[in-house]
């Protein structure tokens, strides 16, 4: 059988009877939904509403609260539903506040020699507290103060856009200052790890236009530092696929396609690819591709 049609059995056998968000995710796209799913997902939305505080935010943790709208989004609440806005509003009360990432030697708003005006950015941690590791919901990390701060600002960045506030002066200054930044999507490695680079791209997979039309050059960097066996250098391939998934371009889908088998080999007995908190999001990640990989073939 094809590995990647065997891959997706196996995949829809450990989703099938799960109580949990990404298995309601995975039975939408596999159009297997149980008869009980409506329910399933009021209770889960209910679980994460029941987090936030009357500010919106989940802890006052902008990770955490990007997070959650991401999950009420997937559960089908609309971007218009009271706890979506209080969220998005309590994320972009973040931008270009203390911590928020700023080019190096450079502050918030300001030319810089190398990066010009950066804004939009979302604060992480206030500016002296010093971040030594991130870790997102779907196991990108970053070991860096800086790393952290930046990979933080683009995840709340997607969540954002994904809730419809793309018109927004500051939201659309974010997604533009990424789209100039030096040297973050023609070198690969380097200065900019790339977790940096496909966090961003995350992000922008999301934005408008004329954002959007940057797209397929984008995509196409990351394919062309992708290796023959459909994995990358230096990058999970799970989270090149978590970017690529997104971006509904030939680009795009050929990478995905180029990847789809060898996560396959990553699937344990159960289905799953890794057991740990972020094990179901990976999985997801990964049934996101299959299902591209099957169309594309």
């Amino acid at each position: 059988m094809n590995p990647v049609h065997r891959a997706l059995e196996k995949v829809s056998a450990y989703f099938a009877e799960r109580p949990t968000r990404p298995a309601y995710v995975a039975r939408k796209l596999l159009n297997v939904r149980r008869a009980d799913d409506d329910r399933l997902a009021q209770a889960l939305v209910k679980e994460r509403r029941a987090k936030q505080r009357g500010d919106g935010s989940v802890g006052g943790d902008l990770v955490a609260t990007a997070w959650l709208v991401w999950e009420l989004l997937d559960l089908d609440t609309p971007t218009d539903a009271p706890a979506v806005t209080k969220a998005v509003k309590w994320l972009m009360a973040r931008q270009d506040k203390d911590g928020a990432w700023a080019p190096p030697g450079g502050r918030r708003g300001q030319a810089d020699p190398r990066y010009g005006v950066m804004g939009g950015f979302f604060a992480y941690r206030t500016s002296g507290r010093t971040v030594k590791r991130l870790a997102l919901p779907g196991g990108a990390t970053a070991t860096s103060d800086t790393g952290a701060r930046f990979l933080a600002s683009v995840f709340a960045l997607r969540s954002v856009l994904r809730a419809g506030r793309a018109e927004n002066t500051l939201v659309r200054r974010h997604v533009g200052s990424l789209l100039s930044m030096p040297k973050l999507w023609d070198v690969w490695g380097g200065h900019w790890p790339p977790i940096l680079m496909v966090g961003a791209l995350s992000a922008i997979a999301w934005s408008p236009e004329p954002f959007r039309n940057q797209l397929p050059i984008l995509s196409e960097h990351l394919a062309m530092n992708q290796k023959p066996d459909g994995s990358w250098r230096n990058l999970d391939m799970i989270n090149a696929v978590d970017a690529l998934v997104d971006i509904p371009l030939p680009q795009a889908r050929e990478s995905v396609a180029l990847a789809s088998p060898r996560l396959a080999k990553l699937q344990g007995p159960t289905g799953a690819l890794g057991t740990g908190a972020d094990g179901e999001e990976r999985t997801l990640t990964a049934l996101h591709a299959w299902l591209i990989a099957r169309e594309y073939a």
